[in-house]
């Protein structure tokens, strides 16, 4: 049992039979699980959710799965949210925390997603899945299919990183390295479930993995005391996390299990790869393809973010913002995190730290703002990225100086 009304693409409207493989919509629409709220209003509290399991599957009554007790799961979720003062102080903040989803048991927040949408899959009778990915989606995926008993294909590019590979690899995961243009990935995923019969779980071209993610909105909720912070800091790239903490609030608002206002939706990306930011500054509804590529191995690399339509007109509902960070300052944030708090980012999630400075030196947010950096994975799966960390080398007998 659940409390799902039916699915829908966000911006049509149009309803869609669920199992079937999802049809194709305009550039920006993408499907999405409504729920009956009222029902479930009268059927369940918050308190009752604070006795569940210390993992995203404590809100299982708002997820889209017959029973609970189908879920694949490896402990995905429940992340801690720390304090980070220092930082706040080095940024002009009262308070300052971070959502530390490197806590998750494939290094990224991407567990969510995959956790969530493969266990309503196998309900389905789905055997087959297949995406394209920067790489964290595709060790996280692998992982869960395992775990599943499913089959995972995976299309990755050329720079994937040798962690997020091997995670995909030794999983079982059919896995596919393409030498030419990553803008050419989808049509390959595409073309590869017409003839096979797979199933697409790309960014956005299915339901549940955004129901999996949103379980970050109730989390920072819950650990906020169930509140709302002032506002909200996210790395960008496919636009899947953002919509999907912005759908958990709104869900959160319509219980009556918090109040508002939403917060101020702050998004970063790479200045290799900012069509989000563009678009923002452009005062335009969606983003133009980026043609120019030129980002660090990871993620953060989405050309035409799939849910860019969405990301815009939640940026402008919040007044939030959006900033385009350098490769240079995303790597002194990512020290920065590490020497201040002993918190190690994966690069794309250090990019809030940068983009939260720039808001700051804006006048964005004021003094006594509540804000949450959402650190959406472990630098230890980036360690190619940051190898220009200084040490020293010694001799037996010489002595330590500092």
């Amino acid at each position: 049992m659940n409390y799902v009304n039916h699915i829908a693409y966000w911006e049509s409207g149009e309803t869609i039979a669920e199992g079937a493989e999802i049809p194709p919509c305009a550039p920006g629409d993408f499907p999405e699980v409504t729920y009956d709220l009222e029902r479930l209003k009268s059927d369940l509290n918050r308190f009752a959710v604070t006795q569940g399991p210390a993992s995203l599957w404590r809100y299982a009554p708002l997820l889209p799965v017959e029973e609970v007790d189908n879920a694949v799961t490896l402990g995905e979720g429940w992340t801690p949210m720390l304090p980070v003062d220092r930082l706040a102080v080095a940024m002009g903040l009262q308070t300052l925390l971070a959502k530390d989803e490197g806590r998750n048991p494939s290094g990224t927040f991407k567990d969510r997603g995959a956790s969530v949408a493969i266990t309503r899959m196998r309900e389905l009778g789905i055997k087959t899945i297949i995406h394209n990915s920067s790489g964290n989606a595709a060790g996280s995926w692998a992982m869960y299919a395992a775990r599943a008993g499913m089959r995972c294909v995976n299309l990755v590019p050329d720079d994937v990183l040798a962690g997020s590979l091997q995670q995909s690899v030794l999983s079982g995961a059919p896995t596919f390295i393409l030498d030419g243009a990553w803008k050419e990935s989808g049509a390959m995923v595409a073309d590869a479930v017409a003839k096979n019969g797979w199933h697409n779980t790309c960014t956005l071209k299915e339901p549940y993995r955004l129901e999996g993610k949103k379980t970050m909105g109730y989390e920072i909720a819950e650990q906020l005391g169930w509140a709302l912070p002032d506002a909200l800091v996210y790395p960008c790239g496919g636009g899947l996390g953002a919509i999907a903490i912005y759908k958990a609030f709104k869900e959160l608002l319509a219980l009556g299990w918090v109040t508002g206002p939403l917060p101020k939706m702050i998004i970063t990306q790479y200045e290799g790869c900012a069509p989000i930011v563009r678009a923002f500054e452009n005062d335009a509804s969606h983003a133009e393809l980026w043609e120019n590529l030129d980002v660090p191995p990871g993620g953060l690399k989405s050309t035409r973010p799939p849910g860019d339509k969405a990301i815009l007109k939640i940026l402008r509902e919040t007044d939030g913002a959006a900033y385009a960070i350098s490769t240079e300052d995303t790597l002194a944030a990512t020290a920065e995190m590490m020497k201040l708090e002993g918190i190690f980012p994966c690069p794309e999630s250090a990019t809030t730290v940068a983009g939260l400075r720039k808001a700051m030196s804006q006048g964005i947010l004021e003094a006594d703002a509540r804000v949450v950096l959402v650190i959406t994975g472990n630098g230890l799966k980036s360690i190619p990225v940051l190898s220009n960390a200084a040490y020293q080398t010694i001799k037996p007998g010489e002595p330590l100086k500092i």
